[in-house]
């Protein structure tokens, strides 16, 4: 049976860079979520908040296409967005069509810590994750975590705090879960 890992949670979390590591670990390919809206953006662009979340919708629609396609000819895959019910309802259906296995990683922290890395990082992110006249405050911070945090994440969660964020640490707790879930 194929695996599939998805990899969610916070923002600021380190998902994109545990992506990088377990499918370093695993020798299975990776998309990410952001580097799809890049590059959307540097071909397309965007002028407004709404022509932007445009762009994050595509990006995901895209993960899901290709995750579609490496069930049809029964490839393992890693994905890592900030999914929503109705998304991962959407790979689920796919995932259970072509006999997958899945875990999903939901990766979450202390608030004010990923608020911090946030806008530690925010300078150097590109124009994409970047909208015109968005409220960057801690409490708008929070509450869209929140927002994240309280939907249903259809598979089977697997939390990992990120607040420490010990990076070879992590990647062997998330391989230890993927072995546990999946097997090799």
């Amino acid at each position: 049976m194929q695996r599939l890992i998805i990899i969610t949670g916070d923002l600021a979390a380190g998902k994109s860079t545990l992506a990088a590591a377990i499918s370093d670990s695993l020798g299975i390919p990776y998309i990410i979520k952001d580097t799809l809206k890049e590059i959307a953006c540097d071909n397309i662009g965007y002028q407004t908040r709404q022509e932007n979340r445009q762009l994050s919708i595509t990006a995901t629609q895209d993960m899901i296409y290709f995750f579609k396609q490496c069930a049809l000819v029964g490839n393992d895959l890693i994905l890592e967005a900030n999914f929503r019910t109705e998304e991962l309802l959407e790979i689920k259906g796919i995932a259970d069509e072509y006999n997958y296995n899945v875990v999903l990683l939901i990766l979450t922290g202390d608030i004010p810590l990923l608020y911090q890395r946030f806008l530690d990082r925010l300078p150097n992110r590109h124009i994409a994750h970047r909208s015109m006249n968005l409220d960057y405050s801690l409490e708008r911070f929070a509450d869209y975590i929140n927002e994240l945090r309280d939907q249903d994440f259809v598979f089977t969660p697997n939390y990992l705090d990120m607040s420490n964020l010990d990076e070879d640490e992590v990647t062997e707790e998330a391989l230890q879960i993927i072995n546990d879930e999946l097997g090799n």
